[in-house]
């Protein structure tokens, strides 16, 4: 909230200044409150590269001295001591096999076009066009706060109360009723339709701990946001928020809060294949889980690369535990209650009855827990919020194998979704 604070300041007084300018005849170039807003906010919100690169989608890669990242900019952080590497590393090593032997994972395109250098890592630059494409200049990066409304979900034979963030559509498995330090899962990617660019969809894993209106929440998968990457293709992201995302949090490094360490992966950056209905399916792995030694909660992707770590200070409930596991997808509309409903699809756009090569899946789903063992979240339950537009369901080919868990749904495309 401070750097909130400070931030609109800071914007404030860059209009002024230029609005001065302007006034006084020593500018030949007049500028509107809004262009002055997004030069002032790419001043904040870009740090200085070490190098740039261009990448073969537009995007532009700047790799970041990893001292001066956007992460230090939190005041909890200024004294922060940077960790490499997990005390724990060997527990986030087990078990990521893919869910099935002809599913492949996608390298992300701007490493075609080259690497950043040890002792930097790699930061999505933030272009005008991100900015101008945005609802909010201020709150670019966060998610849209609509409130949260409680659903009640069953898990074996209890019921448990989860949130969900208004104007939002979920299809989901929800694992809870014990104390979680980890979750782990192999995400299948699509690139769904998009009906609008002020809506987005996403199939990912969340990890939660407080009550439903107010929690703690870390998020890690794919998305397609184009209010804020400025496209229609899918990427990879993470999100965390202490409040339910009333005033803090951010996806990805657009605000002071997840720490960087490795020069390898780009959050944000887009993926170089993605899977095509009864065609090559391509996933990737991911695994949070926390470091008992200091509270701080590591993301590593695929096999073995230790992208970075959230800071306990960041958080209340989630500094000692999860309590609630959540695999599957998402989508984001601001006419999510209207009618005609939107047409942005989640997953592949295909219902999960149609399985696998069509509908979007996670597999290996795990949850960890005191134990320090990886385990099939049980008990666990499905929910679909809106089961005539977005559906859910746990399915085995084989009986007595482990299902994969397929989730998505066509929006207003299917005439009963209304």
């Amino acid at each position: 909230m401070v750097n909130g604070v400070i931030e609109r300041m800071l914007l404030l007084a860059a209009v002024v200044f230029f609005a001065e300018e302007v006034v006084d005849g020593k500018s030949s170039t007049v500028l509107t409150e809004k262009e002055l807003l997004v030069e002032a906010k790419l001043n904040l919100i870009n740090k200085p590269a070490v190098k740039s690169i261009q990448s073969e989608d537009g995007d532009i890669i700047d790799c970041v001295d990893v001292y001066k990242q956007p992460a230090f900019d939190h005041p909890q952080l200024k004294r922060h001591t940077i960790q490499m590497r997990p005390s724990d590393e060997h527990f986030g090593r087990r078990d990521v096999a893919s869910s099935r032997s002809s599913v492949r994972m996608p390298a992300q395109v701007w490493q075609r076009s080259g690497s950043c250098p040890s002792g930097t890592v790699p930061v999505l630059r933030v272009q005008e066009h991100h900015l101008l494409n945005a609802p909010s200049i201020t709150n670019y990066g966060r998610k849209p706060w609509k409130g949260i409304t409680k659903h009640e979900v069953r898990v074996a034979n209890q019921t448990v109360a989860a949130g969900v963030e208004g104007l939002h559509a979920f299809g989901v498995l929800v694992g809870s009723g014990f104390n979680y330090i980890g979750a782990k899962a192999s995400i299948n990617i699509w690139n769904p339709y998009m009906e609008s660019d002020d809506e987005f969809t996403s199939g990912q894993i969340w990890l939660t701990n407080g009550e439903y209106n107010n929690s703690d929440s870390i998020e890690v998968g794919w998305m397609v946001n184009p209010s804020v990457f400025g496209d229609r293709r899918a990427r990879l992201f993470v999100y965390w928020t202490a409040d339910s995302g009333k005033t803090t949090g951010c996806f990805n490094l657009l605000c002071a809060g997840f720490v960087q360490t490795s020069s390898e992966i780009a959050l944000g950056g887009s993926f170089s294949a993605v899977s095509i209905y009864d065609g090559p399916q391509y996933e990737f792995s991911v695994n949070v889980w926390m470091d008992l030694d200091n509270g701080r909660w590591w993301l590593m992707y695929g096999d073995d690369v230790t992208v970075g770590y959230w800071p306990a200070s960041l958080f209340r409930g989630l500094s000692k535990t999860a309590t609630l596991v959540v695999f599957g997808g998402d989508v984001y509309s601001p006419r999510m209650k209207q009618s005609p409903h939107t047409a942005t699809a989640m997953g592949s756009g295909s219902f999960s009855s149609e399985h696998f090569g069509r509908a979007a899946f996670i597999g290996k789903p795990r949850i960890k827990d005191y134990s320090g063992e990886y385990k099939y979240p049980y008990p666990f339950g499905t929910l679909s919020t809106q089961t005539s537009c977005y559906s859910a369901e746990n399915y085995a080919d084989i009986l007595w194998t482990e299902p994969l868990f397929y989730y998505g749904g066509p929006g207003r495309s299917n005439p009963y979704c209304q």
